[in-house]
């Protein structure tokens, strides 16, 4: 695995973590619930009736929201 850069993007801390077969963008925007659905390249939060979009990279495949820390999951 390697952690590249992390960046304080707002009020929430941004990592990526690459892996052999895929790699992770991981976003931690503090304590609450909502959801996160990736549509063409972009990735929607929502939480707290606010709505958030943020481009993703290329190959992004899956995305999900566990205590207010957004997963995207990307193959490749």
């Amino acid at each position: 695995m390697t952690e590249s850069s992390e960046t304080l993007r707002g009020d929430g801390l941004v990592r990526r973590y690459d892996y052999d077969a895929e790699s992770l963008v991981v976003a931690d925007l503090g304590p609450v619930e909502g959801t996160v659905d990736l549509v063409d390249g972009t990735a929607i939060v929502v939480a707290y009736g606010d709505q958030a979009e943020f481009d993703v990279p290329e190959g992004a495949s899956r995305a999900f929201m566990t205590n207010g820390v957004v997963t995207v999951e990307v193959e490749g």
